[in-house]
């Protein structure tokens, strides 16, 4: 499968902290810095496919707003999976039961290349 190189924004409108929502190649994408640096996931919890636009950033990671589950922004490894419903944290015990017999999985990223002022995905 080949990859595409695709204009993402020009590279002011990426701002540490905060998500900047964009549809590309067919994929919803979240673009944001993590310590100056631009980083692209895809706008989807691996858990249920639920959007993390919503979802709050701090130090590198977002967190899904529905179950908890927190993700690096910029390698996509999962950090903690299911401890939340609809953003309340949840004792221990139901974890397991949040996560609907689902494994924890990593964000799916995207490649990004900043040439200029401008930002490209590889997708």
């Amino acid at each position: 499968m080949k990859m595409e190189r695709i204009f993402a924004a020009n590279l002011d409108e990426v701002e540490e902290g905060k998500f900047l929502t964009k549809t590309l190649g067919g994929s919803k994408v979240l673009l944001t810095k993590v310590n100056g640096q631009v980083c692209a996931v895809e706008n989807r919890c691996p858990h249920l496919g639920l959007p993390l636009a919503k979802g709050k950033i701090c130090d590198g990671a977002v967190t899904c707003p529905f179950h908890g589950s927190s993700f690096n922004l910029l390698s996509g490894e999962n950090i903690d999976w299911t401890n939340a419903f609809i953003g309340m944290p949840m004792p221990g015990w139901t974890h397991k039961l949040i996560a609907l017999g689902k494994l924890p999985q990593a964000l799916t990223t995207f490649m990004v290349e900043c040439e200029g002022e401008q930002v490209f995905l590889n997708m």
